[in-house]
Parts: structure tokens; sequence; C-alpha cells
């Protein structure tokens, strides 16, 4: 709680909109939400003024110059529509898993376009990658929250068509089929993709390994490495489309390169797009005690790179950026905060009734079945309230500017009345009501910071488990929100 008036915390405290601004000028980066999703790395809105898109510049592959079209065509006799003057292909857009398996969750928002020729190769690391325009007259598509998509070509063409959500790209040919009608897009020109490719581009990602928490589950799950026969990561196989930086206990197993390779090297910090840390003990983050590192995290998201950041890794956002997060440990009487060792990292778990506060978030969720009984499972840490903080500079003055955290996830300090109890506090009068930020983002300059209170997985060791919990689901959610383009005044 120090360094900030009760006031303040008052004032900002769980603000519904969580957008609140001081420049004149407004900064959609600081949104990002899912209509900042075209044309690779987004847009802040589904449309420019003109009628066209947004989308970023960047980095990207060769297409699949197959010739396959993919397309089976359909009875065209639907009343529900008129009839098809062009060729009207139609399809889903699919998150990434393993080759041949089934899909595990759609994608929103994401741009279905089809381009004479082959466009621009992107690159992979950070980056400030400002949003442009689709080209005029370029047939395009947003797929709808089920990941739903139609998309009418001239019949006849040979076209590249293109699927992009954030860093995430696949990129193939067309033969469009020569008669109008209706034809059904196959899910493979419609999946994102795990891996770089032929046509595919994925970012590039750095996994923090901790002793909770195993994110490399989730990317396991979702193609980015081999599974093993209790649904997690198969280390032994070294079949990772990620890299893994150490950050276990000393009595724990050891996976990837020492972690003082990547927070020590700005330029090794900067050939990635994402960097993703885990949860571990309060021990194994001395780190974030010297200020050269917090300095370096800085710099890195500052020049586009993205940090994603869960439970008690929480010195990673806390020391670097004080101000957004109001961190506190309502069940043993409060904490202080930046500071080392983190006093704010507490337990015991609990699971909470969960709300999504963004709307598109919302209907994603829905689509899938997933927003009625929505929870969180292990949450650890608890975010008390939210504060503005520097997320920006002034085109035009060079004055800081400064918001509030997007908040994509609430819910109740829902503990158990064994552990109220156990900490001298009675059920009965306990607040379980309240709704309190559980995941939290913010802008920086180029790139953007999320926080997370709960385990993305679900679960501490041994908690390993078939198929995607909806919080795992919402990581690549929101990974991909992470990475769209910034259509913002920036700094580079």
């Amino acid at each position: 709680m120090a360094g900030r008036s009760a006031a303040r915390r008052r004032g900002s405290f769980l603000t519904p909109t969580r957008e609140r601004r001081r420049a004149a000028r407004p900064i959609c980066a600081l949104t990002f939400g899912l209509a900042c999703t075209l044309a690779g790395m987004g847009s802040c809105s589904a449309a420019s003024s003109g009628g066209d898109p947004a989308h970023g510049t960047g980095g990207g592959s060769t297409a699949d110059a197959s010739g396959d079209s993919g397309a089976t065509g359909l009875d065209a006799g639907a009343d529900s529509k008129p009839p098809a003057t062009g060729a009207r292909y139609s399809g889903t857009v699919w998150g990434p898993h393993h080759d041949g398996s089934a899909p595990h969750f759609p994608v929103s928002g994401a741009l279905v376009a089809a381009y004479p020729t082959e466009p621009p190769a992107w690159t992979q690391g950070a980056q400030c990658r400002e949003c442009v325009k689709v080209p005029y007259g370029t047939p395009f598509a947003l797929s709808g929250a089920d990941g739903s998509f139609e998309l009418e070509l001239p019949p006849g063409k040979s076209m590249f068509l293109v699927v992009e959500k954030g860093d995430f790209r696949r990129v193939r040919s067309l033969d469009v089929a020569h008669e109008a009608g209706d034809y059904a897009l196959d899910a493979e020109l419609t999946t994102l993709p795990h891996r770089l490719g032929a046509g595919d581009h994925v970012p590039k990602i750095a996994l923090v390994y901790g002793d909770h928490d195993q994110i490399g589950d989730v990317l396991a799950k979702t193609g980015f490495a081999k599974l093993d026969s209790a649904h997690g990561v198969d280390w032994a196989s070294g079949q990772l489309e990620f890299d893994v930086y150490d950050n276990s206990g000393p009595d724990q197993p050891k996976h990837g390169d020492p972690l003082t390779n990547l927070i020590d090297s700005p330029a090794l910090l900067s050939s990635y797009d994402i960097v993703l840390f885990a949860c571990s003990y309060n021990a194994n983050f001395a780190f974030m005690a010297k200020p050269e590192v917090q300095q370096r995290l800085k710099e890195f998201v500052w020049g586009g790179g993205k940090l994603y950041v869960s439970d008690y890794a929480m010195p990673v956002v806390e020391m670097p950026w004080p101000n957004f997060l109001w961190f506190d440990d309502p069940l043993h009487g409060g904490c202080a905060e930046n500071k080392f060792p983190p006093n704010c990292n507490h337990g015991p778990p609990f699971e909470s009734p969960a709300s999504p506060l963004e709307p598109q978030l919302s209907s994603w969720l829905a689509a899938q079945g997933l927003l009625s009984g929505l929870s969180t499972k292990e949450n650890w840490n608890t975010i008390a309230g939210t504060g503005e903080g520097v997320v920006g500079k002034d085109p035009q003055t060079g004055a800081d500017v400064t918001a509030l955290p997007k908040i994509w996830i609430e819910g109740p300090w829902a503990y158990p009345p064994a552990e109220l109890e156990s900490a001298g506090k009675s059920p009965t009068t306990w607040d379980g009501v309240t709704k309190h930020a559980q995941t939290a983002s913010w802008s920086y300059n180029c790139g953007r910071v999320l926080y997370t209170t709960y385990h993305t997985v679900g679960s501490t060791v041994g908690g390993k488990h078939p198929g995607l919990l909806p919080q795992e689901m919402l990581l690549f959610y929101l990974l991909m929100e992470l990475t769209v383009c910034q259509d913002a005044p920036i700094v580079k």
C-alpha cells in the first residue's frame, strides 16, 4: 500500500470503464480490445472512415503456392440470404492446435482477406507496429464471436487468402471458383498456426519457467510443443516452438537456459515478441530488486515487447510499473507493495465466480457456452484497486500520457470458510460479493503488459488435465489481443 494515498485508492477503485486518459489526443492502443485485431497487427476500429480496415506492418512468411483452393461447393438455395453474385466463401477461424487434431476454440475479430499478390513478409521481435489500412478494394471480412465469416470473391481469380489475428497469421494461395455460388473453405486454410513455416507466422515467445503455473502445458496442447502422456510438455523430446528460461527453485526440475541469459541481455530480450513469466516462489524473483533489470524490462516493453505475468511473478509488473495496480492482502491485514521480498504474494488460493468486462470477450465466451458459470481457479493474489500510470508521451508536447489499466476479468475474493476462519475472519461477515480485478493490462508506448492473479493452468504442481480450461483458452485470447497493432501516437 506504500506510495498511494487512501483518497487515490478510493478514487480509482475498480473504475468500471478502466479507460480514463489525461491526453487531449485519444490513444487507441490503450484499449486494444477485440476490434483492434485487423490484418496481422490489428486495428483500433473495425473499419476506417473509408470503409477499409486498418492493419499493422510486420513480419511474416511466404505463401503456400500449392494452388489447391481447399473449397467445397455448397447449395446456395438458402432463404436466409440473397443469392451470391460472386464466389461466396464461408468458414471459421480456429485457434492453434496440433496438426490433425480437433480445434480447441474459435477466434473472433480475425481478419480474413484476399490479395491479388503475396503480401509482404513479417518479422519477429519487439518493434513499434503502427496500424495501416488494407488497400482499397481488397475483399475482407471479420470473424464473428464464434469465429465464422463470409467472404465474397471475384470468380476465377488466383488470390492469396490471409487469415490473421495479432501476431498469428496464415497465408495460402486460393484458386477462386469459376462459378458464382456458395463455397466452404477447408479448416486448414482458416486455422492460425502454431509454428513458423511456409505461409505461417507466429510471435517469438520466451517462457520463463517457474515452480508453479505450468504455462508450457497450455502451449503444448495448442501445438507449440510435443505432449507427453500426462497432458503436459514432453520436455525430453526437445520439440518446442518457444524458448525456455529457468526460474525454478533449487530443488525443482530445470528446463531451458539460465534466466540471467535473458534478463541481462537487452538484445536477447528484444528478439522476442512476448515473454511469459510464470508463477514461482517469492525468492525466485530476487532479480526484480535490481534497478537495471527493472529498466531493461521497461525498455523492452517501450520498444514493442509484450509481458504476460501470472500470480507470484507479481514483482515483474509491480516494481517497474508501481502505479497501475494496488496489491493487498486482505486476509492477513494488508501488505507492503513495491519491495522485495514481495509480501503481497500471499494465498491461500480460491476459486472465484468470474465476470469479463470487455464486451467482445463476453461474446466470445458466450459463443462457446463458457460465459454462464465462468470461474477462475487458483487465485493466489488480490488486486484491491487501480491507479493511473504513464503509458506514453504526447507527440506534440512530449508530456507524459497517463491512463488506468484495462480490466479484462474480475470477481470476488471467494475464500473458503475454513480458510477465513483460519485467518481469524468470520465467513458470515466476509465480503465475498464485491468484484475485484483479476486480469489487467496496460500499454507502455509500443508494448503492453498483462497481469493475472490466477494460475493460467488453474492448478499447481500435479494438476495436469486433458483439454483446455476456460482460463487456459483466455491465455490465447489475451496473447492475440496483446499483439495487435498500435493505432496511436508512439515514440519510435
